[in-house]
Formats: structure tokens, C-alpha cells, sequence
């Protein structure tokens, strides 16, 4: 039996099955590269969402400097599928996972996210043992109250890491994830303040004879207002690459939906029907996926494996019929899965393990 699925029309995939558009996932990233380009500022996507070094190389390709990831075993994944230039905008503590920071180093251009002295002493010493070097980025709080330090704090600590051997200070970032749910206005305004925040700590570095080179953040949600207003120098953002709902509420325009999930109904009466997708394959954190296909098919509910339709009235579908969700955010429905095909015009091209999927560590 031939496993390999290129070639199949994605109607012939077993159920549920992940699909990525690769005409409109090459058009969102190469928006997105454009767009950094022309307000010159460097684009580094998060992969939170792809999970996929595949992906990931692709965004390469459409223009993005290198990558952006949530965890260390997310950067190691992305490693391992030939990818070396490597942010974890995340704060990594503790002994084992420095450890683990500074083993990726020796094959990567590694660079993390640090608001703690003591954390980015440990790195530093684990590091220069190791023979290698870690870029970090001090994390600012930028309004989101998360992680990070104040801003006036941020160049004491940048300082202690031009002190230390072992570690690189590539320059600031911060994260303004409050402001991507706001209406335009409000999330312009907010944006606005998050990123002269970050300017603030730029201001307090350099007048104490810090050079502050980076100056990163940004989504998705609000990237084209980072873009505009030109207050960073790298912009994080890369869930819209993929698109989903959730990027559509936030406003993001200009975007085609990349990111789908193919189901089949497996029971259907008069008015409502049952497909083999639910909340374990399509995620629900954010909201219900929405029904492109066929018309007149909504999805009402979702249970543990099964999606919930209504029919509206002249709508019918039978058991074994296909059906295709957008899922209502990437993030809660890629890491659910273990297989992306990839597909141009409803052909599949290939299969590819989604190898940072389970990536918490």
C-alpha cells in the first residue's frame, strides 16, 4: 500500500485532515514581507501556529530574517528541520531547560527573551562552559503585565549582560498581546504606547553607554500599526501567514485563508448532521470553526470528536459527504495535530509531520 498522498485530491485524505493552502499561505507571507520591507523593519515570524519547519522555511523564502518560537522544544524542532536562526521570545528557567538553550546554541543562532538576573547569570554560565554564546533580548513589560521589566529597569539588566561572558545582548523586546482584541482606534493608540515604552528603555540603555541594536515585538493583530508608526525594528508577527477567524475579528486585511481542516459527516437527518471533528481535532478555546463547504451547513457545537451542523432549510448532506471548517485560531488546532498536508488548488503535494506539535517543554 502506497502511503505517500501526492497526488490525491484532498476529498480523497482520510478524515479529519489538516490542510495548509500553499498559494495562500506563499501570499499572506509574502504580503507580510513586503509590507516589513518597505517600512524597514525586519521581519521575524513567529511559528507557534505552523509548528512546521516546512512552513517555516517557507516564510524564509517569502523574506523573513529568521524565526520566532515559544518554547525551547519548538526552536528545537526547528533546528532539527535545518533552521538556525532562532528567537524563543519566551523567559526559559531553570536548570534543564538552560541546559537545553545552550545545547541549541552549539548548532544555532539562538537568541531569548530574559527579565531576571539571576536566570540570565545561570545562561551566561552554562553557556561559556558549554563553549557557546547566547543572544538574549531584555524582556520589557510594554502594558501586557506578563512578563518583562519595567521599562526603566531594562538597562541595569542590560547591562549585566555586557558584562557577562557567555551571553550576547542583541537588544529589547516586548510583547503588546492586550491590545490585539481592541477595536482600531483604541488598538492604534495602544500600540503607539507599548512601542514608545520600548523606546523609553532604548532611551535609558544608550544614555548609560548601552548599544541597544533590536528592538522587537508586535502580532498579527496589529501588525500593520507596528509597520506604520516604525517604532521597532523587528516585527514577531506570523500567525496571519496562516490566517484564521481569529485574525479576521482582529481586523487583518488583505489576507486569503491558508489554514483548513477537512471532516466527513458521519450521521445527518432532515435539519442537522454529524461530521468526525470535534473539539480534539479543531480546537475550540477561541470560538467554533466556521463551515465553508457545502452551503447551508453550520457548525453549531462541537463535542469531543464531532462537530455539530444545523441544516438550513434546501441544505442536505449524507453520511460519507465532505465537509470544510476554518478553524477559529491556528494555535489551538495545528498542535492537536500530527500531519499538515500541503496542498495547491485541492491537490495534495505532501505530507508533512507537524514536528513542533506537543512542543510545551
Amino acid at each position: 500500500m502506497n502511503d505517500d498522498p501526492s497526488g490525491l485530491p484532498v476529498e480523497a485524505l482520510d478524515t479529519p485532515a489538516l490542510l495548509v493552502d500553499l498559494d495562500a499561505f506563499e501570499h499572506n507571507a509574502r504580503l507580510m514581507a513586503t509590507a516589513c520591507r518597505r517600512a524597514g523593519i525586519v521581519w521575524r515570524p513567529h511559528v507557534k501556529a505552523c509548528k512546521t519547519p516546512q512552513l517555516a522555511r517557507m516564510l524564509i523564502e517569502c523574506g523573513a530574517v529568521g524565526l520566532t518560537c515559544a518554547k525551547v522544544s519548538e526552536a528545537e524542532a526547528m533546528a532539527d528541520g535545518g533552521l538556525d536562526d532562532l528567537l524563543i521570545a519566551n523567559e526559559l528557567v531553570g536548570e534543564r531547560k538552560v541546559a537545553r538553550l545552550v545545547e541549541l546554541a552549539r548548532r544555532a543562532a539562538v537568541c531569548v527573551a530574559v527579565d531576571d538576573e539571576a536566570n540570565l547569570t545561570m545562561i551566561a554560565q552554562q553557556a561559556q562552559a558549554a563553549g557557546a554564546v547566547v543572544d538574549v533580548l531584555v524582556d520589557v513589560d510594554v502594558n501586557l503585565h506578563r512578563c518583562g521589566v519595567a521599562p526603566d529597569d531594562a538597562a541595569a539588566l542590560c547591562r549585566r549582560a555586557t558584562e557577562l561572558d557567555g551571553v550576547r545582548l542583541r537588544g529589547l523586546m516586548g510583547y503588546e498581546g492586550h491590545v490585539m482584541g481592541m477595536e482600531p482606534l483604541e488598538k492604534e493608540r495602544e500600540t503607539r504606547v507599548s512601542g514608545e515604552l520600548l523606546q523609553r528603555a532604548r532611551r535609558a540603555a544608550e544614555a548609560a553607554g548601552i548599544l541597544v541594536g533590536v528592538l522587537s515585538g508586535g502580532g498579527s493583530g496589529n501588525y500593520r500599526f507596528v509597520l506604520r508608526q516604525r517604532l521597532l525594528t523587528e516585527l514577531q508577527a506570523g500567525g496571519a501567514a496562516l490566517m484564521d477567524l481569529t485574525y479576521e475579528q482582529m481586523g487583518v486585511e488583505g489576507h486569503r485563508r491558508a489554514f483548513a481542516l477537512s471532516a466527513q459527516v458521519v450521521s445527518a437527518s432532515q435539519d442537522r448532521a454529524a461530521a468526525d471533528a470535534g473539539w480534539k481535532a479543531t480546537g475550540r478555546h477561541t470560538g467554533l470553526p466556521q463551515v465553508v463547504a457545502p452551503d447551508g451547513a453550520r457548525c453549531v457545537g462541537l463535542s469531543a470528536e464531532h462537530t455539530h451542523l444545523a441544516l438550513d432549510d434546501g441544505a442536505s448532506v449524507r453520511p460519507g459527504d465532505r465537509i470544510r471548517l476554518i478553524p477559529h485560531y491556528s494555535d489551538s488546532t495545528m498542535l492537536l495535530h500530527r500531519t499538515l498536508y500541503a496542498h495547491r488548488e485541492g491537490v495534495v503535494e505532501a505530507a508533512w509531520p507537524i514536528t513542533g506539535a506537543g512542543a510545551l517543554q
